[in-house]
């Protein structure tokens, strides 16, 4: 339960691990007691690590990664919400539902992801900051993407649930607008799944502003 603390301040890059092992934490195995010790010897062994925020930063303005993993079950949400070249809002959370497909379950992480930037939106706006643009959420699901901008109904999407699509309002109404980016380069992926090293300290970099 201690490791949670961590999480919501300024570790993005534990938040995967430790959301996974929390979900065990009533019932817990050795093989996740043994992850627990692996995630508390990286916090040590990185204490100095953090996030910094820089207004020379290569992508300062106000943007948002969104990202799913599709599991037979539940699937996973991650999502970051960027300013200054650092996250200052993210999540790695179960989705509530079990997605149909990889379209479905990015479309419930885009929603939530959408949800976050509309908060973020009016804060920055109180703190007198520009919001005349629509924040760019980056999606790594052209289906997604399509889903979000079109009003159209099909047989593989017309089962959603209408909250799940409160971001076409949003987006007809200029306040986001999804575009879509490859997995490569999309930096919510650290959030929804374990990764290589490469690609851990990639997303990992771009989400700490280092």
């Amino acid at each position: 339960g201690k490791l949670i603390f961590v999480v919501p301040s300024s570790r993005v890059d534990c938040a995967y691990a430790i959301g996974m092992c929390a979900r065990c934490l009533t019932f817990p195995t050795p093989e996740m007691e043994a992850c627990v010790d692996r995630v508390t010897v990286y916090l040590a062994q990185n204490e100095t690590a953090g996030v910094n925020y820089s207004a020379t930063a290569s992508k300062p303005e106000l943007h948002a990664y969104s990202d799913s993993d599709w599991q037979v079950s539940h699937s996973t949400t991650g999502f970051a919400v960027m300013l200054a070249g650092a996250a200052v809002s993210y999540s790695s959370k179960r989705q509530q539902s079990i997605a149909l497909s990889s379209t479905e379950a990015e479309i419930m992480a885009a929603s939530q992801c959408a949800c976050e930037v509309m908060f973020i939106r009016g804060l920055y706006a109180e703190m007198g900051g520009d919001i005349s643009k629509p924040t760019v959420i980056y999606v790594d699901n052209s289906g997604a993407v399509q889903l979000a901008r079109d009003r159209r109904s099909c047989q593989r999407s017309r089962h959603i649930q209408r909250r799940f699509l409160k971001l076409r309002e949003w987006q007809a109404e200029g306040h986001i607008k999804l575009v879509y980016v490859s997995t490569d380069e999309n930096a919510a992926d650290v959030l929804t799944k374990p990764l290589p090293t490469a690609a851990f300290r990639k997303h990992t970099n771009t989400l700490s502003g280092a």
